[in-house]
């Protein structure tokens, strides 16, 4: 019986670990909702000045990471930080990057598992550039 019991307290606390912190995910949603936001074109645009990416890419990045996240995505700008300003790590689900690999990999049928490592990247922008470079031409 004890062991059941610690069981399941172990896998609360595990459960609470993984999953993301809503506290910190408010704070940066109250953070983003200072600034106007963008209409998803206006949005796609300022980021397609920024990273010469296609629209098709950049409307799958700005669903995919608002869904990620639960961040107002509307609001994020390109030259916003993953860690210090976005909290990412901290508002997504700890598997957060596998899913977007296989979200990836069945939207345009290019395997980032090998290569797409979320901390080689400062900013929203510098992702963004990196997922064009792998785009085909």
């Amino acid at each position: 019986m004890w062991d059941q019991l610690n069981n399941y307290v172990s896998s609360v606390q595990t459960y609470r670990d993984l999953s993301p912190d809503l506290g910190m995910r408010q704070q940066v949603n109250r953070r983003l909702h200072r600034r106007r936001a963008l209409k998803p074109e206006a949005w796609c645009n300022a980021f397609q000045r920024e990273t010469a990416a296609q629209p098709v890419l950049l409307q799958f990045i700005y669903v995919a990471f608002q869904q990620y996240s639960g961040l107002d995505f509307s609001r994020v700008r390109p030259q916003d930080r993953l860690i210090e300003d976005l909290q990412f790590p901290l508002v997504c689900w700890f598997d957060w990057t596998t899913n977007f690999c296989d979200d990836f990999v069945a939207q345009f049928g290019i395997d980032l598992r090998n290569s797409y490592d979320e901390a080689e990247f400062a900013t929203l922008a510098e992702v963004i550039v990196f997922l064009r470079t792998q785009m085909p031409e």
